[in-house]
């Protein structure tokens, strides 16, 4: 007999981020959702709520959860036998341990969303990032809101990529979605053909090319690095870069083909003149972002630093 699978769509934030406003929003706008039975697992109140006639004409049954060692796979499988849903979107505590979180092996997640509130992030960010780093790490979508007014986007941009180099990062004002393709306040002049930068830079680089690499192509880039790896055609460079504590430091690097004369070894210090391109790596074994060495400078070996976003 064949399992059957229930999706699970995980919502996340914290509270007063928008999280029932995006659950609603998402079911009025998918057929999907409103032809089928649906189950909110309802984990903190907030100033939005669920109504019953909204409930009713959508086919979804709310259930409230105040304590995460309610949510269990005992409590998950005894929702499945009461409403046999179609879907189950869980409306999660951002206090909860996501890390020690359990579900059914039947009940597999689909997607995990991040609401962010973008007027409080700065002072939230900075007093509780393990718990940005939890809610982030698994995302594949991060959705800004509030975004009117607020001059630092980019950056919190870029803080949030440091978290998941893979998750989409949208931003929404008053009225609507943003584009994710923000003006930049860049600790650079990206209008220059030849762009220098110091060390401390190379994490804002690195995510800026990671996110837009067709901005930084036709362009040649100078930097200090440190090589990390050697193929038969080509060599990694990259830093150690601190994202969210001395807990979390992840190495942010590119494969680089060598156009020049020069001969490198790991551990090496150079300083790289390079352009950016799309290639094809037989590391990724795809077409990704790649830089193209021009010319390579031996440095000093020196004790390198963890650098910081």
């Amino acid at each position: 007999m064949i399992m059957r699978e229930i999706p699970l769509f995980i919502i996340n934030g914290f509270l007063e981020s928008g999280k029932t406003t995006i659950i609603k929003e998402i079911i009025d706008n998918n057929e999907a959702y409103k032809n089928n039975s649906t189950v909110v697992i309802h984990c903190e109140d907030g100033e939005v709520e669920y109504d019953k006639e909204w409930c009713l004409n959508n086919k979804v049954h709310v259930e409230y959860v105040e304590d995460q060692a309610e949510l269990t796979p005992d409590f998950m499988r005894n929702i499945d036998d009461i409403y046999h849903p179609n879907q189950i979107v869980i409306e999660y505590n951002s206090f909860f341990d996501w890390e020690s979180q359990e579900f059914p092996n039947d009940m597999v997640i689909y997607q995990q969303i991040t609401m962010i509130d973008a007027q409080t992030f700065n002072v939230m960010f900075n007093n509780m990032r393990q718990i940005f780093q939890s809610m982030v790490k698994d995302s594949s979508l991060v959705i800004f809101n509030r975004c009117d007014g607020v001059k630092d986007l980019s950056a919190y941009r870029r803080w949030i990529r440091g978290m998941n180099q893979n998750a989409q990062i949208a931003f929404e004002g008053a009225n609507g979605r943003l584009t994710a393709m923000l003006d930049e306040d860049l600790p650079y002049d990206l209008s220059k053909s030849e762009i220098a930068f110091e060390e401390d830079v190379y994490p804002t680089w690195y995510i800026e090319v990671f996110d837009n690499p067709e901005k930084y192509m036709n362009k040649i880039f100078k930097f200090k690095t440190y090589v990390r790896d050697i193929t038969d055609n080509t060599f990694v460079i990259g830093r150690q870069v601190m994202t969210c504590c001395e807990d979390d430091i992840q190495f942010m690097g590119y494969e680089v083909i060598n156009d020049t004369d020069s001969s490198v070894k790991v551990d090496d210090c150079i300083y790289l003149e390079c352009s950016v391109e799309m290639a094809y790596s037989n590391i990724a074994e795809n077409t990704v972002v790649m830089l193209r060495a021009h010319k390579i400078s031996k440095l000093k070996k020196e004790k390198e630093t963890i650098l910081t976003l």
